[in-house]
């Protein structure tokens, strides 16, 4: 993905072009006192003068003005263009038509529509992204330069950074040593851990773990849903033990249920088209909700 220059616009005042720009593939823009004939020959030196005079007080906001505007009109195809839109980043790139006007506003067409996803077609959730560009949400003025445009690019690409890559190989690492630690445990140690996994998910457990309830081994409920679950743990188990444990329970009484196992057979590690009521946890499923739930001590505490 090539990139000239990259620069964030505020679509209006308050947002108010937001929706119009995103839909109609415009990037709108404000400076109506300044001419399109005056702005599409690039006639600078009138528009500085121009507003220069309308901030008689405040000349470092014209000087501004001014540089975001010959920005605006002279950005080309290589460029990239990013705004903020319903808690997500949206960018385009221009196409090269000039400016211009109607009754909203001036505005440059796009050369494609605003996209909310990267080329890997991930959602461009605003809350997930790196903070150096996060941040952009907070600047008060029309356009301005994105500094850290590499940072950018790999967001538009899909690509991890350096350090993210570094942080999931060693995750990776840990989790392969967890799962080993996993399958050295004793049943019942086995068994208090996916208790203690589900339960710092933040589920509360309704029903006592190990109290020889016929097909489940713990019953949860959402607080938030009020849902239920069910868990059944196994030492070790394939497809006829699966069967057996959905042939117990109805969709409407459960969300979901879930099928935690020690020792899967080969048969029921290689099963894709489980129910969608039902999800396997194996060992290494395991080990990546051990991470996640802190609970990485107390797993190395019983295997020391």
């Amino acid at each position: 993905m090539k990139i000239g220059n990259a620069f964030y616009i505020k679509l209006g005042r308050g947002g108010e072009w937001e929706a119009d720009s995103i839909s109609s593939g415009k990037l709108r823009f404000g400076w109506p006192d300044q001419s399109l004939e005056d702005i599409n020959s690039g006639n600078w030196t009138k528009i500085e003068e121009q507003l220069r005079h309308s901030f008689t007080n405040l000349q470092s906001q014209a000087t501004r003005a001014l540089n975001g505007l010959i920005h605006i009109c002279t950005s080309t195809s290589l460029d990239i263009w990013v705004t903020f839109y319903q808690s997500k980043l949206w960018w385009a790139r221009l196409s090269t038509e000039p400016v211009n006007k109607d009754l909203l506003s001036q505005y440059r067409t796009t050369s494609s529509p605003w996209s909310d996803k990267n080329l890997q077609g991930r959602l461009l959730v605003a809350n997930e992204l790196p903070g150096k560009i996060a941040q952009l949400q907070a600047f008060r003025w029309t356009t301005c330069t994105v500094q850290h445009k590499d940072v950018l690019q790999r967001i538009l690409e899909g690509c991890s950074s350096p350090s993210a890559q570094a942080i999931a190989l060693q995750r990776n690492l840990l989790a392969n040593r967890l799962t080993e630690a996993i399958q050295e445990l004793h049943w019942k140690d086995f068994e208090i851990l996916v208790d203690l996994v589900f339960r710092a998910s933040g589920w509360i457990r309704i029903s006592v773990l190990g109290q020889q309830a016929k097909a489940y081994d713990l019953e949860l409920r959402e607080p938030i849903s009020g849902d239920r679950f069910i868990v059944q743990v196994k030492a070790r188990a394939g497809l006829n033990e699966l069967k057996e444990t959905l042939s117990h329970f109805s969709s409407e009484d459960y969300r979901r249920i879930f099928f935690v196992v020690h020792s899967p057979t080969r048969e029921l590690s290689m099963a894709y088209d489980l129910p969608n009521n039902i999800e396997l946890i194996s060992p290494e499923t395991l080990a990546q909700r051990v991470i996640d739930s802190g609970l990485v001590a107390w797993l190395e505490e019983k295997v020391s």
